[in-house]
């Protein structure tokens, strides 16, 4: 039962932000329950986060000079109910084994990942929000219950009608209530496994913002993303390619994934200077026909269209990016095109910038969604990014929105506290479960989440 400790470097999807940790690998929940006692002593002060996939960009799961219980190992499906459509995972299992396991079933995760290997642990502690959010919510709204190992070394099933308030404060409030174990996720039926996509070349940011207050106020589509071009100018601001779907009414077998192709090394930092990036993106425009364009997909492909580009974290470079990722709410028009242009004039934008809509709340205390559009933008991380990204946050505040944390390494304290309103309510169910703050990241002290733990959390 026993976990092996070691020293380790860690480091997240967006690689901008480094841990020296000691890190444990519990093999099952006993060993977890195991770790936390370890954890008590003689990192104290610096505390334990869990740490999964790796796929955070910015450093909700890194714990510099504290520990980290990597749950990898966590990962079994213990159970399947056909009939309620309850699958009962431990918190390492990924996206990628849902969809092998479950899609040959003919039932798929209601919400996921833009990555197969995103873990559903990280889903629920990031209430992560997809292509389908105005239809179908976030992922905590199809968790049943879950199953948290807590500071003092018990295990407390949390849900809607048990523990209410640590549910609500273990959706969304990335690791810091606890380590998620288990928990039960509602699956959907689906007919086949494949989904119909529909691709349209959008003319500028005011194409886009009406189709998405449509999918909005509508529910429908199903899917709706939209691929930006952030380094347009002018009229042509905020152009990109709408891509809407359906699952497919169609039984078949559309399995198929492009061959793989690996970055095995950190590419120059020429590839990403604004006027390739501008020349890739005016390509991948001009390929969608004006009239758009249909196309049948695996439900895999459509979930995880980056999959096969394994390491693409890797294009941009040793300094790895930043992803500015903020929500505004509908009808603020006004608000988008402001970012957009801001940083389109900064040229700061990558070929990564999408345009989702939102249809409201999430499950969580700090569940980022809200009804409206959520822009996100990936950048290299350069001289003069950190400047522009506090140029965007005040922006996002003068337009009420807020950032989304999953994604973020650079928000300030300040601007967290005004942007999540029920911050002071997660503090306090943090107070009531972790009394002595054993459960910390890096961004929790960096976003003062919990402020009275002093100097002893810096």
């Amino acid at each position: 039962m026993s976990v092996l400790w070691r020293a380790q470097r860690l480091t997240t999807w967006g690689r901008s932000r480094f841990a020296e940790v000691t890190a444990g690998s519990p093999d099952n929940c006993d060993a977890a329950a195991q770790a936390i006692g370890d954890a008590a002593a003689p990192m104290g002060a610096r505390g334990v986060i869990a740490y999964g996939a790796g796929r955070c960009y910015g450093d909700a799961a890194l714990n510099d000079h504290g520990r980290a219980i990597l749950t990898a190992a966590l990962n079994r499906i213990v159970s399947f109910d056909p009939v309620t459509r309850e699958s009962v995972l431990e918190a390492g299992v990924t996206f990628a084994q849902l969809a092998r396991h479950f899609h040959a079933l003919k039932f798929t995760a209601p919400v996921c990942a833009a990555t197969g290997a995103v873990t559903v642990g990280g889903a629920v502690a990031n209430d992560i929000h997809s292509k389908n959010h105005h239809s179908m919510g976030g992922f905590g709204r199809y968790v049943k219950w879950i199953e948290v190992l807590l500071a003092d070394g018990s295990v407390v099933r949390a849900s809607r009608d048990a523990e209410r308030d640590l549910f609500r404060a273990t959706v969304g409030g990335m690791g810091l209530t606890g380590i998620i174990l288990r928990l039960c996720l509602q699956l959907i039926p689906v007919s086949s496994r494949s989904v119909v996509a529909y691709y349209q070349a959008m003319p500028g940011i005011d194409a886009f913002l009406e189709a998405a207050d449509k999918a909005i106020d509508e529910g429908l589509p199903t899917f709706w993303f939209g691929w930006v071009d952030a380094l347009a100018r002018g009229a042509s601001m905020g152009r990109g390619i709408l891509e809407t779907g359906e699952y497919s009414g169609v039984d078949d077998d559309a399995v198929q994934m492009p061959r793989k192709f690996v970055f095995r090394v950190d590419l120059p930092r020429i590839v990403l200077h604004p006027m390739v990036v501008a020349r890739y993106n005016e390509r991948r425009f001009r390929r969608v026909p004006a009239a758009g364009a249909a196309m049948k997909q695996s439900l895999e492909k459509f979930y995880f269209p980056l999959d096969h580009l394994v390491n693409f974290n890797k294009v941009y470079g040793r300094g790895g990016f930043y992803s500015f990722h903020c929500g505004i709410p509908q009808g603020n028009h006004q608000g988008v095109r402001e970012l957009l242009r801001v940083i389109s004039a900064a040229q700061a934008g990558s070929m990564a910038a999408v345009l989702k809509p939102m249809g409201g709340p999430g499950e969580g205390l700090m569940s980022f969604p809200l009804r409206g559009y959520a822009l996100a933008v990936d950048t290299p991380r350069r001289s003069g990014t950190e400047a522009l990204y506090a140029q965007l946050e005040r922006m996002v505040l003068q337009h009420g929105g807020r950032i989304y944390a999953a994604k973020d390494a650079l928000m300030s304290a300040q601007a967290y506290a005004q942007m999540f309103p029920q911050l002071e309510n997660f503090r306090r169910v943090l107070r009531q479960v972790d009394p002595r703050g054993k459960f910390q990241s890096d961004m929790s002290r960096r976003l003062a989440i919990r402020p009275e733990l002093g100097s002893a959390a810096g």
